[in-house]
């Protein structure tokens, strides 16, 4: 709570205090004289202050205000337990029953209730007033509706704000899920482009080596259609060109990669402990000697890592793992889980699948037979040839 409020707060009860002070001490010193009785009232406001009190501590800390007023209704009695405060007594009782249902947990809003109630019996049974109206059933006859009324509408205050945090956490996470698809959805558009630059260069320059071939062959049997044959070469040349640079185009957006480190699989301990700040728990496995893989490899594999994390959860008794096979001229990538929820976490097996994919390796997405998802990808670490 923010320092105004608890200042607000404290002067509204000092205020509040002040104000059954006077009433207390009008009340005490004026009791004899309407009782039209030789009474001796002077220890009844002497000892008033002690029952109002409890108010100072009611939103500090309420159930240690619960406790002073029950405890401040036997000190006010002494040495008599004959002493009129009923008047102050009941208006701090039910001052302090509606913070300790509100701002404590069930068992000590339970037991504050039971500390006020007994406070108020123990005023029944010593107030004069309180005796000549009926003693401590008619005290608590009166009192344990009013009580019970305010400390129901505490729980539910409280109950409502609890509904309220809930809510605006699931409205945090929403937002975040939101954001992540959309960026495995930009993932998943980017690795697609790099896959269909890729297939497209290939295709065009053997397409132009075959062209290159025949000409040559044509310079020494045909020399006349050698100029046809190398203008085509050029014309793909230019168009092969022309779309390369529009999906570089798309592909230069990726701010990720430009004024930063490619992240590799030697930041892959980080890549963990974020993952098991989210409260997941992750555990590696690494089988075969680490080695330095290529670049691209590396990035590939941190990614589908990365990917696969958003995929599969882990929970005690349920930790997902993380295993690393360095292979002759393969990586193999699994990691298993309980299944991921929502639209992320398909997103994020797309994305993984899409990566692997561009790469010349293969990837699948299983369930165990225990309702686990396994994600296996293997990258060659060794380019192809041909």
């Amino acid at each position: 709570m923010k320092r105004g409020s608890r200042q607000l707060r404290w002067a509204i009860d000092v205020g509040i205090g002040a104000l059954l002070l006077y009433t207390g001490v009008d009340i005490t010193t004026n009791y004899e004289e309407s009782q039209g009785a030789g009474v001796d009232t002077n220890l009844d406001t002497i000892l008033i202050p002690v029952l109002i009190l409890p108010i100072l501590l009611r939103h500090r800390a309420p159930f240690g205000a619960a406790t002073a007023f029950a405890a401040a209704c036997v000190v006010s009695g002494i040495p008599t337990f004959d002493q009129f405060r009923l008047p102050v007594a009941l208006p701090v009782a039910l001052l302090i029953v509606y913070p300790v249902a509100r701002d404590t947990d069930r068992p000590r809003a339970l037991a504050g209730l039971a500390l006020v109630l007994a406070g108020l019996a123990v005023i029944g049974f010593t107030d004069p007033v309180a005796d000549d109206e009926g003693g401590v059933v008619a005290m608590l006859a009166f009192a344990l509706p009013l009580c019970s009324v305010l400390w129901a509408a505490g729980r539910l205050v409280r109950s409502g704000e609890k509904l309220a945090v809930k809510l605006e956490e699931q409205s945090h996470q929403l937002e975040r899920q939101r954001e992540q698809t959309a960026q495995l959805a930009v993932e998943v558009e980017r690795t697609q482009l790099a896959s269909e630059l890729d297939l497209a260069a290939r295709d065009r320059v053997r397409e132009m080596i075959e062209l290159a071939e025949i000409g040559e062959r044509s310079l020494a049997s045909d020399p006349q259609a050698a100029p046809v044959t190398f203008g085509r070469i050029e014309r793909l040349g230019r168009d092969s060109l022309n779309e390369m640079r529009g999906l570089l185009g798309v592909l230069r957006g990726d701010e990720r990669g430009a004024r930063s480190p490619r992240p590799t699989l030697a930041a892959i301990e980080t890549l963990l402990a974020e993952a098991r700040r989210g409260g997941r728990l992750v555990e590696l496995q690494v089988e075969g000697e680490r080695q330095t893989l290529p670049g691209g490899v590396e990035l590939a594999a941190y990614r589908v890592l990365q990917h696969a994390l958003v995929a599969v959860r882990g929970e005690d008794g349920e930790p997902a793992t993380v295993e690393l096979r360095y292979l002759h001229g393969t990586l193999e990538v699994e990691v298993s889980g309980l299944p991921g929820d929502g639209s992320s976490a398909r997103a994020a097996v797309l994305a993984a699948r899409e990566r692997v994919t561009s790469h010349g390796g293969s990837f699948s997405a299983d369930s165990s037979a225990v309702g686990r998802t396994v994600l296996r990808a293997r990258l060659p670490t060794v380019a192809a040839h041909g």
